[in-house]
C-alpha cells in the first residue's frame, strides 16, 4: 500500500506508514475509564457510542420501499470475544452475528442489530428471532409495509403481532412448528408440484411440493387466496414467487460488502466491527447517490469501484493540501504521489481574502538549512514557499514604465 509507486498513490499521498499503523494501534471508539462500569449492564459497551450513531444515519437518510427484509450477517472473527458465534452452515463459521433489516428492492442497510447472547444479570431470552424483528420493525410501523423472514423468524405469533403495528409478514416456516396441520406436511401420497392452503382470518398458510417426499410450508398475511402461477409448469403459488423476489435484501448487502471492502487482520472485535460499519456505509452511499443520480454510473463496468474510488478521492484531498502546506520536507515520492492525485503546491495554500495575512507571517526560508533558522515575511509569488534576502530576486523598473503601465 505505501511502498510502491505503482499501486494506489492515495495511501501516501494521505499519511505515512508509520502514522497508519500508530492509528490502528491505539484507535479507541469510547472512554476508557468509564468501560468497566458500562461493561457490567453490555457487553459491547466498548463499541456502542459509534454503533447507535451509525443506525441513526442510516435510518434518517433513507425510506424504505413496500418490501423489508430481515436475515442475518456473520462478520468473521476468531479472536477473543464474549460474543462469539459459531454457525457451521456459514463459510467462516466463527464471527459476530448482526441482525439487519434491509430493503428488499434495493441493496441498503436500514437497521442492525448486534447479538450479543444473555445480558449479564439478566434471564436468558426466549423466542430471540420474534423479539429481534420486533424491534427491528419498530420505526416502520403503521405503514402497511410487508416483511421477509426466514424459519428462524417466522411464526403464528410474530405474524399476528406484526398485524397489530400495521405490517405484513410473509417467510418460510419449520416443519417442527405445531400450527403446521398434518396434511401441509411431507407425504408420499403428495403428487409433485402440488399445493395446499389453509386460511385463519387474515393469516395464509401454503404447503408447496417441490419433489417427492418434500414440503415447503411459507405463512402469509398479505395474501388472502389461492393464486398459483399457472403458465410455469412448477405452478408455484403467489406466496412463494414473492418471497423469492423479496428474501434476499440481506443476502445481497452482504455479497456486495465482500466484494470491495477495508477489513484488514486484527485481534480486537471493536476494530472488526468498525470495519464492518466503513463497508455499510459505504454501500449506503452508493445506493443513495445512484437512486438521486441513476445517469451518473449507467453503463460503467465496476460501478461501485469507481464511485467508492471517487468518494475516498473527495474525503482526503482537503488533508492531502493541509498536509502538503504545513509539512516541510516531504520525501519526493510523496509529493509526486499527490500530484498524481491532483493535488499541487499551488493548489496546497487556500487563496482569498486572507491572503495579505498569510504573506506576513514570519515563517522560516524554504532555501535555508534548518539549523540557520533564518525568518522571512516574503514568499515566493509563484509557488507561495518563504525565502529571505539571498534567495529572491527584485526586479528594477523605471519611474516611466511605471507610468506608462498605469496609463
Amino acid at each position: 500500500m505505501f511502498g510502491d509507486l505503482l499501486h494506489n498513490p492515495l495511501y501516501k499521498a494521505t499519511m505515512a506508514v508509520g502514522r497508519f499503523e500508530d492509528i490502528l494501534h491505539v484507535l479507541c471508539f469510547d472512554d476508557k475509564k468509564t468501560r468497566a462500569s458500562r461493561r457490567e449492564k453490555d457487553k459491547m459497551a466498548p463499541f456502542r457510542c459509534i454503533w447507535e450513531l451509525f443506525l441513526v444515519n442510516c435510518r434518517k437518510r433513507f425510506s424504505p420501499s413496500d418490501c423489508v427484509t430481515v436475515d442475518e450477517q456473520l462478520v468473521p472473527f476468531k479472536g477473543r470475544c464474549r460474543f462469539l458465534q459459531y454457525m457451521p452452515r456459514k463459510p467462516a463459521k466463527y464471527g459476530i452475528k448482526i441482525f439487519w433489516l434491509c430493503d428488499a428492492r434495493v441493496p441498503y442497510a436500514i437497521d442492525g442489530i448486534v447479538y450479543t447472547g444473555r445480558e449479564p444479570g439478566k434471564e436468558i431470552r426466549k423466542n430471540v428471532g420474534e423479539n429481534v424483528v420486533r424491534q427491528l420493525c419498530s420505526g416502520i410501523r403503521n405503514t402497511g409495509r410487508s416483511i421477509t423472514t426466514d424459519n428462524f423468524f417466522t411464526s403464528v405469533g410474530l405474524a399476528e403481532s406484526l398485524k397489530e403495528l400495521g405490517l405484513g409478514l410473509v417467510g418460510t416456516l419449520r416443519q417442527n412448528k405445531v400450527e403446521i396441520p398434518p396434511v401441509m406436511k411431507p407425504s408420499e401420497s403428495r403428487k409433485v408440484y402440488s399445493s395446499e392452503f389453509g386460511f385463519n382470518g387474515s393469516t395464509t398458510m401454503v404447503s408447496y411440493v417441490p419433489k417427492r417426499k418434500k414440503a415447503v410450508v411459507l405463512l402469509s398475511t398479505v395474501h388472502h387466496d389461492k393464486a398459483v402461477d399457472e403458465d410455469s409448469q412448477k405452478r408455484k403459488p403467489e406466496i412463494i414467487t414473492f418471497y423469492n423476489q423479496t428474501k434476499g435484501g440481506v443476502d445481497v448487502v452482504d455479497q456486495m460488502v465482500r466484494t470491495y471492502t477495508c477489513k484488514r487482520k486484527t485481534r480486537r472485535w471493536t476494530m472488526v466491527l468498525w470495519y464492518n460499519v466503513l463497508d455499510v456505509a459505504t454501500l449506503n452511499a452508493y445506493t443513495f447517490f445512484t437512486s438521486q443520480h441513476p445517469e451518473c454510473y449507467r453503463g460503467v463496468p465496476s460501478a461501485r469501484r469507481h464511485f467508492l474510488k471517487e468518494l475516498t478521492l473527495q474525503l482526503i484531498t482537503p488533508y492531502m493540501k493541509i498536509r502538503l502546506e504545513n509539512t516541510r520536507g516531504l520525501p519526493k515520492q510523496t509529493v509526486e504521489a499527490m500530484e498524481r492525485c491532483g493535488v499541487t503546491k499551488s493548489e496546497s495554500l487556500p487563496m482569498g481574502e486572507n491572503e495579505e495575512n498569510q504573506l506576513k507571517k514570519r515563517k522560516r526560508c524554504h532555501m535555508c538549512p534548518s539549523s540557520k533558522d533564518r525568518k522571512t515575511q516574503t514568499y515566493c509569488m509563484k509557488c507561495y514557499v518563504p525565502v529571505c534576502r539571498d534567495h529572491r530576486q527584485k526586479k528594477v523598473i523605471c519611474v516611466k514604465c511605471i507610468e506608462g503601465k498605469t496609463k
